[in-house]
């Protein structure tokens, strides 16, 4: 079995997506335009956050080729 490092970029992609889609990371300084981006892309961003970890996690098994 081969590890394949670059699935671990989109596992912290994914990872960085789940954060900002529940807030806990900021996508704006200001806290108007951030809850205004968590109302139009929250929800989309939750369900493909955990796609891209999935997904990447699959590349660096060497599931993916």
């Amino acid at each position: 079995m081969q590890l394949n490092f670059g699935g671990l970029i989109l596992v912290a992609i994914g990872v960085y997506v789940l954060l900002a889609a529940f807030g806990v990371v900021r996508v704006s300084k200001n806290p108007e335009a951030n809850e205004l981006w968590l109302r139009k892309f929250g929800t989309i961003m939750k369900v493909t956050g955990p796609i891209i970890v999935l997904f990447g996690l699959g590349q660096f098994w060497g599931l993916f080729r």
